[in-house]
């Protein structure tokens, strides 16, 4: 049997980092056993084979854990889960924040578990003229020390030797969790102990003392400024979506090239009019009409983990807390509604941080008013058809689509706020949590993290495009195909306008045709498939973006396509959103209230927005 190892250890001292470095590719996510926390698992190999299995425990404090997250963390620290067992925990420390890192250190030895500790970050470290004795730190600790930095690589060799060396001994533990551990672990007296005993070790083992970051300070005068910050933080949103439609323009017409490539081959290929109109017309152009836009996505992933990476991200939080808490919303809200902005499902479940269940109950209603990057092609086409791309202010990198797409994110996230505010005027009242964080010193990211995640985002969604969206694009084509009289196809009367007639009363206040909502519908399973519902709907060339955006603009008025724009940025999530929140919640009542709110909102909003427009016209 291959021995596990766990990694456990406080948030933002490089503990996943260093899970990437020791398990490379092979790993996955799965949740906890009855829990919706996720637990990455992964392998050590030697030249292919697996030899020790590594488990990445969510980042936990201290065994007094308050959040969903530190408590799964705990529970398998205390063994109360029924998998939860390991061979051998690995410790990793901060070595630039040794004095709060160490104190889940002390109770883990006082639980009597055999650890092997990575002292991480000891590059930043040494940088800063930190010197211990580390010989002397490991015999305190009774514990083996490795020094390792997770970012470089630095030191990990090292510690997979000493874990095998470790396991080689095989030596067993019993732990001694005290009874009513909860009242121990909260009591004063206990916590003051702990902290006296990492006063006298640090005095002891410190050579040279770590120097303040001054780089960091520096940097916070600025982006922690109550108004400068607040202004650093949407030029740096206005600068990434104008860099979502420069910079993924040119790899946006290399895929428009090969599918319209492989369109022409299947044409002049297929010979059987039926299949090759399935091929071309349904799977090429739809599945194309999505694939266009995935330089665009992988980007915007590229911008958040680039933000996280650097140590900015726990910084707009910590700037926002203030404003968001008028609102009902603690400043940890901030990370899961900016992770939203990739997808709605991770943000849901990033709202594990909140202590506070009425906070985080909120937090979890608001996030689908958050734009997510399935959203993103639906915004590109439609802006488009009715905004002109030209230079704003005379200045060449400033695009007005560019602006028109950061006031559509902007408008979703500041109704996130205003509805949590109404929330918090409606909700049952509780304490409101208190923020604690740290705030890590600033960092270059390293470009094999940057790359390996948008190697994997870029997976996903291209297995989402050969899934649910070519089902659903198969579909579409043959409800828009059938039924055909003598081999000939009207799209007037197919299948596909039948369902769409049936709903085009309920949406003609909004100038929706029957085209619209038949792509409005498969829309439910994932947002983005309404591009190639379009494409099919319209029969046009899905993947070619000129070529959709010109026939919506001659087919459709414009107070209809701001309304439509509209709808999306209101518009409840995908089905998969639904299924997450009731399995949060544990309740089909809040999903309901979400999917609920959110249709309203996207029907008034875009009521008002096609009256707007043709009031103005």
């Amino acid at each position: 049997m291959i021995p596990r190892i766990a990694l456990v250890g406080m948030p933002n001292v490089g503990k996943t980092a260093l899970f990437n470095k020791l398990t490379g590719s092979f790993q996955r996510v799965a949740n906890f056993p009855g829990v919706t926390v996720e637990k990455k698992t992964g392998w050590v190999s030697d030249n292919g084979v697996r030899v020790l299995e590594v488990i990445d425990l969510p980042g936990i404090y201290s065994l007094d854990a308050t959040t969903l997250d530190e408590k799964v963390t705990k529970d398998f620290l205390l063994k109360k889960e029924r998998e939860a067992s390991a061979d051998l925990f690995v410790l990793v420390l901060d070595a630039t924040n040794l004095d709060k890192s160490l104190y889940l250190a002390f109770q883990l030895k006082e639980l009597g578990y055999p650890l092997v500790i990575a002292l991480n970050l000891m590059d930043e470290a040494k940088k800063r003229s930190f010197e211990l004795d580390l010989d002397l730190f490991a015999e305190r600790l009774s514990a083996v020390v490795v020094p390792t930095s997770a970012a470089s690589g630095d030191g990990v060799a090292n510690l997979v030797r000493a874990i095998t060396a470790e396991l080689g001994r095989g030596q067993q533990y019993e732990l001694k969790v005290p009874e009513h551990s909860q009242k121990v672990f909260r009591a004063p007296a206990y916590v003051n102990k702990i902290f006296r005993q990492i006063d006298a070790l640090l005095t002891e083992v410190t050579i040279s003392k770590l120097k303040a970051d001054t780089f960091s300070e520096r940097i916070d005068r600025l982006v922690l400024h109550p108004f400068w910050g607040i202004v650093t933080l949407f030029l740096l949103l206005i600068l990434i979506f104008q860099t979502l439609f420069t910079w993924a323009s040119p790899l946006q017409d290399v895929i428009e090239a090969g599918f319209a490539m492989t369109g022409e081959f299947a044409t002049a290929t297929i010979s059987q009019p039926l299949l090759r109109s399935l091929v071309v017309d349904g799977i090429i152009s739809g599945v194309g009409g999505v694939l266009v836009f995935l330089p665009q996505i992988v980007l915007l992933f590229f911008f958040i983990q680039f933000l996280e990476d650097v140590g900015y991200l726990g910084r707009a939080a910590f700037l926002m807390d203030s404003v968001m808490r008028r609102i009902g919303l603690p400043g940890k809200s901030v990370i899961p509604l900016l992770s939203s902005h990739a997808c709605a499902i991770p943000g849901i479940l990033a709202t594990r941080v909140i202590d506070n269940h009425r906070e985080r109950l909120i937090t979890m209603l608001v996030i689908p008013l958050t734009t997510c990057s399935a959203r993103l092609p639906v915004y590109a086409i439609l802006i488009a058809a009715v905004i002109p791309d030209i230079a704003v202010g005379g200045l060449p990198w400033l695009r007005l689509p560019g602006l028109a797409l950061f006031a559509l994110y902007m408008l979703g996230f500041c109704s996130a706020l205003m509805v949590s505010l109404i929330f918090k005027n409606t909700l049952p009242q509780s304490s409101p949590s208190m923020l604690l964080m740290e705030l890590p010193p600033y960092r270059i990211p390293k470009a094999r993290n940057l790359l390996l995640t948008m190697k994997n985002k870029a997976t996903i969604f291209i297995k989402k495009a050969g899934g649910i969206i070519l089902a659903v694009s198969i579909v579409i084509w043959a409800l828009v195909t059938f039924p055909q009289t003598n081999g000939v196809t009207q799209i007037e009367e197919s299948y596909a306008a039948d369902i769409g007639r049936f709903f085009e009363p309920v949406f003609a206040p909004l100038g929706f045709d029957w085209r619209i909502t038949t792509a409005l519908i498969p829309s439910i399973g994932a947002r983005e498939v309404v591009v190639s519902a379009l494409s099919l709907v319209l029969a046009v060339d899905g993947e070619n973006q000129q070529n959709m955006a010109t026939a919506l603009a001659q087919q459709f008025g414009l107070g209809t396509l701001v309304a439509l724009l509209i709808w999306f940025v209101f518009a409840p999530q995908c089905i998969s959103t639904f299924a997450v929140m009731k399995r949060e919640t544990n309740s089909l009542r809040w999903p309901s209230i979400m999917v609920v709110y959110t249709m309203a909102l996207a029907y008034l909003f875009a009521f008002f927005a096609r009256q707007l427009v043709i009031i103005l016209s």
